[in-house]
């Protein structure tokens, strides 16, 4: 029997053993880090955290206008005076932004308006030489002179 020969055969079966785990363990860690099913799932997630986050934001910004519409309402201005416009206690109840109505219910309906379709309205109490209240295009109080 020839030991040399023996010793070189098994030398080279350790070797090809080591050499066939070590492929297999890079063939497995390949496989397992190149698998789309990982990333395609982690992408998924961010969608779908991506949606939940725009329907969550645009359901707070309803329940934030809806308390808002809420406070407008239970907001009580001063009651009017019943000489309505001659009262300059009333004319300090307007606020920017109002529109034409709640000014009408503070003032009264004016006895004079000029149109203007380019800058808005201008109502007069009683004319030109009395009190006035601005108005945009959007009929939202801009601004106004008391009496």
């Amino acid at each position: 029997m020839d030991w040399g020969l023996i010793l070189m055969e098994r030398l080279m079966s350790e070797k090809r053993k080591r050499l066939f785990s070590r492929l297999g363990f890079l063939v497995m860690l390949s496989v397992a880090f190149s698998t789309p099913v990982f990333s395609q799932t982690v992408d998924q997630k961010v969608k779908e955290l991506e949606q939940r986050l725009a329907q969550l934001e645009q359901r707070i910004m309803k329940l934030e206008s809806i308390i808002l519409q809420f406070q407008k309402s239970q907001e009580k201005p001063t009651a009017p005076s019943p000489a309505k416009w001659k009262d300059k206690a009333n004319w300090r109840l307007l606020k920017k932004g109002m529109s034409k109505s709640e000014v009408e219910k503070i003032l009264g309906t004016p006895p004079r308006i000029v149109p203007n379709n380019y800058y808005g309205d201008i109502w007069y109490y009683p004319d030109i030489q009395g009190g006035n209240a601005s108005f945009s295009k959007e009929e939202i109080l801009t601004s106004w002179t008391e009496i």
